[in-house]
């Protein structure tokens, strides 16, 4: 499967991207621009270059389809979330392509995944209907957020934490 990389002001397709055996289902770009991180149904997460339209590295872990990926502030980790049977968070060093945590918790697929502004702690969103928050380091989840009725499909965190 692929994406495409546009230019805004021109409407000129930059980039066509190709490496995914199934549907792209989230994406995310580095605070530089440089880079972007994409997560498909292939249960694989890769990084790209935007200038060149080349696949940097594949992530490979999750046994089901990634449903969200996240960059971290400084570029240098990666978040990504697990539907169905993997609901599971994976915080990834992207120099290395190693997984550094794999954080459980979540009772069904995990919609959203978003890093707070300093890089230190993680919100995601589930189907089980809970919002949850984690210490990225430790991968320890330190607040669960209940009171939802249906599926949280979306996680954003303030500029200001």
């Amino acid at each position: 499967m692929l994406f495409r990389s546009w230019d805004l002001e021109t409407g000129q397709c930059l980039h066509t991207l190709q490496g995914h055996t199934n549907y792209v289902t989230s994406l995310c770009v580095s605070p530089d621009g440089r880079r972007a991180l994409s997560g498909s149904g292939d249960a694989t997460v890769r990084l790209w270059n935007l200038e060149t339209g080349r696949c940097l590295r594949t992530l490979e872990g999750h046994t089901w389809s990634v449903l969200s990926v996240c960059l971290s502030p400084d570029g240098r980790r990666a978040l990504s979330a697990g539907g169905y049977k993997d609901n599971n968070l994976r915080l990834w060093d992207l120099e290395t392509g190693q997984c550094l945590h794999t954080h459980k918790g979540h009772t069904d697929s995990v919609h959203s995944v978003c890093l707070s502004p300093d890089g230190r702690r993680i919100v995601s969103a589930s189907k089980d209907k809970t919002v949850r928050l984690w210490d990225l380091e430790t991968g320890q989840c330190l607040r669960t957020l209940e009171g939802h009725t249906s599926c949280v499909k979306s996680v954003c965190v303030s500029p200001d934490g």
